[in-house]
Order: structure tokens, then sequence, then C-alpha cells
């Protein structure tokens, strides 16, 4: 997260009853286990969907949940171990459903790109299972975008990448970090925007195979179903808006700021050379290149709105890369997720 100084200072939803019918909400709605799922939760779905999913999900290898899933019609999204290492959580979303599920023991090798995860930058070639090498910086994911050509890539912000004042890449290596180790390598930047326009934007490889999903969704850990995303608003003054940051966390929402923000945008754009639009939110270091959307409809879909850039003034208030220069400058789309 890039920290700018200046003389210049910018100025729950409740868990529900179990559902007749299929609700969206931001929290998961809790169900009755079923078997060895501890735990078994939905939103967006009933629970006679959940448990019937679930039954179908102990009754084979853990390592088999992904086919399990898509025959069922849902579509893994990741996996991940509790932090004893006994159980391990299996989200799936199908539409806009998702279930989190329970089950002991280590889950399948289930991970894949979305919104709002943390990524590793660093100046050699990473390799997974080793150790973060040194000098490398932490950030975040954002959107995925649909290229021309029909090639995706992920969004996250260039200072990232350790842009030198000769336009080269200093930190050209990218991973889907996770912790303690790099996490899923992803390869080299494919393009760094930052080059050739005062956008501070990068795009990367997203994951590719079996078991490496690519979902247009802001993740929201283990505890909380995403926000699906359902297309790209403009940054306009005054709209209410909410970015997620792998140091921050998730929904830090607040507005953009409008006349009063006008002033410190323009010295941005002269002293530091970038396009941004600022807010009233609070951002840390880390969070840089996260995804910056609009508050969440009640069908639980949010749009594109931005990239977390940097932090501005002694109250840290965070601005941001708006997204439509960025695609314009790509000619490139949002990739949403299905209804």
């Amino acid at each position: 997260m890039r920290a700018v100084a200046a003389p210049i200072v910018l100025s729950a939803l409740a868990l529900c009853a179990t559902p007749a019918r299929a609700q969206v909400s931001g929290t998961y709605t809790p169900c009755a286990p079923v078997g060895e799922a501890s735990i078994v939760e939905v939103s967006g779905a009933s629970c006679d969907e959940a448990r019937s999913l679930a039954t179908a999900l102990v009754a084979a290898p853990a390592d088999s949940a992904p086919a399990v899933l898509a025959s069922a019609g849902w579509s893994a999204l990741r996996a991940q171990s509790t932090d004893d290492q006994t159980e391990h959580d299996l989200i799936a979303i199908r539409g806009a459903s998702t279930v989190r599920i329970r089950r002991p023991g280590s889950g399948p090798d289930l991970d894949g790109w979305s919104a709002g995860r943390e990524l590793l930058f660093a100046r050699g070639k990473l390799v997974g299972g080793k150790p973060v090498p040194n000098g490398a910086a932490l950030c975040t994911s954002a959107f995925v975008v649909r290229m021309a050509g029909g090639r995706v890539g992920g969004l996250s912000a260039a200072h990232c990448a350790g842009t030198r004042k000769d336009g080269t890449v200093h930190r050209r290596y990218v991973a889907l970090r996770r912790p303690p180790q790099p996490g899923i390598v992803l390869g080299r930047v494919q393009r760094n925007i930052e080059r050739t326009k005062p956008l501070d934007a990068l795009v990367l490889p997203i994951p590719s195979g079996p078991n490496r999903p690519v979902a247009a969704v802001i993740d929201r850990g283990i505890s909380l179903p995403p926000w699906r995303i359902a297309g790209a608003a403009p940054s306009t003054s005054g709209r209410r808006v909410c970015f997620s940051g792998r140091t921050s966390g998730a929904d830090q929402c607040g507005e953009i700021v409008g006349n009063d923000a006008r002033r410190a945008e323009r010295w941005l754009s002269i002293f530091a050379g970038l396009l941004v639009r600022c807010t009233s939110i609070t951002a840390h270091e880390g969070d840089s290149g996260g995804p910056v959307y609009t508050a969440p409809a009640e069908d639980g879909t949010v749009r594109a709105v931005g990239i977390t850039t940097l932090v501005f003034g002694p109250r840290s208030r965070m601005c941001f890369t708006p997204l439509g220069p960025v695609l314009g400058t790509l000619n490139a789309s949002i990739l949403t997720s299905p209804s």
C-alpha cells in the first residue's frame, strides 16, 4: 500500500431461521449436521438442498469432492483446513447460492482465483512449498477480466510489482499465497499498465488446471459467503463503496468523497502521477490491489468500481484506481458471476 503524506486531510446481518425457500444474505444459515459433516451452512438455497449435498459428499472420499459437487450442479470454490489441521471446510457455489460444509481430515488441494485473496510478489521465481523469498511484497487480488481475444487475467495494483523509474518491473513473479508458503504459483506479470498510463494496475495470469477454479466473486473468508460480481459501475462521487484487503479484511465500507476530495485527487495526479478517486474508508499496507465494489445488493451481488491503490493523509484514507480507464486501456470486460 502506497502511503502519501500531505497536509491535505480527506475528509450484520443476523442469522435467520432455516428458510422454506432460497434466500440470499450476507451470512450463512446454519443447518443440521449430516453424519461426519459437523458444519452445514447455506446461503441462497434451502437447508434441504445443503443437507442433500452434504450427504453425497460424506459418502465419498474427500479428494473426490470436486467431482461430487459438479455432478450435483455445484462449482467448487475452495477447501481450507482448520487451524488445528483436524478438519477442513469446503466452499461451493451454484448461481446465487453458496454452501459451506466441514468434514474431518485434510481436504482436497482445491483453490483458485477470486477477488480479495492474498498475493505474493517476488523478484525471483517462486516455488510451491518453498519459503517466501526475501524482499517479497504482499498484496491483494482484484477482479478477473476478459480481453478482446478471449484471454482472461486477474487484476491487482502495479506498484505491488515494484515498478522502477524506467518502467521495468522489479518483482516479476507472483503466487496466490496460502500461508506459510507461496501457495499456487501463477507465473510472471503479464502486463503493467502503469508503464504507459497513469493507472496503478497490472494483469496477472490466473490459475489453471484441475481443482483450480476461477470465480467472479469477492472472497469474504470461510465464515461468510462470497459476494457475486454482476458487472461494473462508475466511480461517482457520493457512491457508497466497500473494499476487501488481505490486511483490513472484507467489506470495509464508506463512500467516494465528493468536492472536498478533488484537491487531493488533483495533487496526487500532479505529484504522484496517478489517476485516483479517494474515499472515506481507512486502509492499510497489504490492501493494495484489492477490489473496490459497490455496497452489496439484496440479492448478494456487487459491481466492480476500482482497484485499491494508496492511503492518503493523516487518517490513511483509501484511494483507488477507477476501473473504467483500466478496462478501456485493456479493451477488456469484467468477468461476472452466473445468476
